[in-house]
């Protein structure tokens, strides 16, 4: 079926025009922007000019979403020299984010009333208009529109339940598939249920099928973290193969935080069914139960898998078979961390996975991009996604996940890429 999808993700794209002039400095103020039609995962470059030099101006960006809610985001920066504005390049002093950022009129959009979905409405391929201001001195002197859509193609999801395939999902996919393409299982983390919505759809919408998993945390399965069977995820990576449009020969496990640990163990123990592994702010080991470190995380063939009680430790010694064995993988390695991660030390977990690796002579491509001031949230791979204005400050590095993740995600796509045409082995 048709999709709508409600994303946090809220992505802006500005016509490249040019605005009437009503500048109060008695110049001609022009607003362009490029290109004219982009996608959520893109990013658009914004240009003010005809300003007076080291004049004050205040950008807004406007929308309302497929669900009729009305977002706002709006910065105040100081003109160059030669009267321009490009965010790329000039700090915000106030408004709604600050500092240097290009996209960041888009990431810090929020809602101006009750947004029922909490986050912005995306309708699939139809565009949605947006509108962006210069104001000066408190009077519009300039305006222009744009317009931005989710997706390339068409998308379709399809719910699979337990009883009927094994498993607690959600496929998304291109409605038309022109041939085989690499595939993704996606893993959340300790917050459980499934992975989201955006993530699995902005993958398909690059013309990935994807199915996203739950694990626990759903009806039919364990209420917590606890004793997970990877049997479990090997019948949804032998479902996802079978579909059409799937290369079975070409599935990757993409693993955010905690679910990083059951893709790294998907490659080493079903070596048949995973082709590469993406782990996102990583673990290099199997972690105890959650909440409660009272027990195993995962289970094979009804036994526990080695796993440690000590936290933020890349070399346990409770149980130093702990470590995740990652030179058994027969393919790829993408690893992303952020260096000020407050939830756990990604960055030396995924260095330790790096060195792994090298030390075993690995031979194929791996990975790994670490950002010095970004958290946790980096895993959540996904650019430029606006979120409410509390839910921001409850993150101290949150626009540094932002700026991290805009940067992040073409190398992603360049490595998905590389699976499709076989130069990632």
């Amino acid at each position: 079926m048709a999709m709508s999808i409600c994303a946090a993700l809220l992505l802006v794209v500005m016509l490249p025009a040019c605005t009437t002039a009503l500048s109060s400095s008695a110049h001609a103020v022009t607003i362009t922007v490029s290109p004219q039609t982009s996608f959520a995962d893109q990013a658009v470059q914004v240009r003010v000019t005809g300003l007076a030099a080291g004049e004050q101006a205040t950008l807004r960006v406007s929308s309302t979403d497929a669900a009729g809610v009305h977002w706002l985001s709006s910065a105040t920066y100081d003109a160059n020299p030669a009267g321009h504005i490009d965010p790329n390049r000039a700090p915000a002093i106030s408004g709604s984010y600050r500092g240097t950022s290009g996209m960041g009129l888009i990431w810090s959009m929020h809602p101006t009333g009750p947004d029922p979905a909490g986050a912005y409405f995306w309708a699939n391929t139809v565009p949605l208009t947006f509108t962006i201001t210069v104001s000066v001195h408190g009077s519009r002197i300039a305006s222009a529109r744009f317009h931005r859509k989710f997706s390339r193609a068409t998308l379709t999801d399809q719910t699979e339940s337990l009883h009927a395939d094994g498993f607690v999902g959600e496929f998304w996919h291109p409605a038309v598939a022109t041939a085989d393409r690499p595939a993704i299982l996606v893993l959340g983390g300790s917050e459980g249920g499934l992975p989201g919505i955006l993530l699995p759809a902005m993958l398909a919408s690059n013309g990935y099928p994807v199915l996203g998993v739950a694990y626990f945390g759903e009806p039919g399965l364990p209420k917590t973290l606890s004793r997970i069977p990877l049997e479990y995820f090997a019948k949804a990576l032998s479902w996802l193969a079978r579909q059409p449009g799937v290369d079975p020969t070409r599935i990757s496990v993409l693993g955010i935080s905690r679910g990083s640990e059951a893709a790294q163990l998907l490659g080493v123990y079903y070596p048949r069914l995973v082709h590469a592994v993406i782990a996102s702010v990583p673990s290099n080991v199997a972690l105890c139960s959650y909440p409660g470190c009272t027990g195993p995380a995962w289970t094979l063939h009804g036994r526990a898998l080695p796993y440690t009680s000590e936290f933020d430790v890349p070399t346990p010694t409770d149980d130093p078979a702990a470590v995740i064995p990652d030179q058994r993988i027969q393919g790829p390695v993408f690893l992303d961390c952020g260096e000020a991660d407050q939830t756990w030390i990604s960055c030396p977990f995924a260095r330790a996975i790096l060195s792994l690796l090298d030390a075993h002579h690995d031979h194929w491509t791996h990975v790994l991009y670490a950002y010095p001031d970004a958290g946790h949230f980096v895993g959540s791979l996904i650019p430029y996604e606006p979120q409410a204005p509390a839910s921001a400050r409850s993150d101290h590095s949150y626009a540094a996940d932002q700026e991290a993740d805009g940067l992040l995600w073409p190398h992603l796509l360049h490595f998905l890429a590389g699976l499709a045409t076989g130069l990632a082995r």
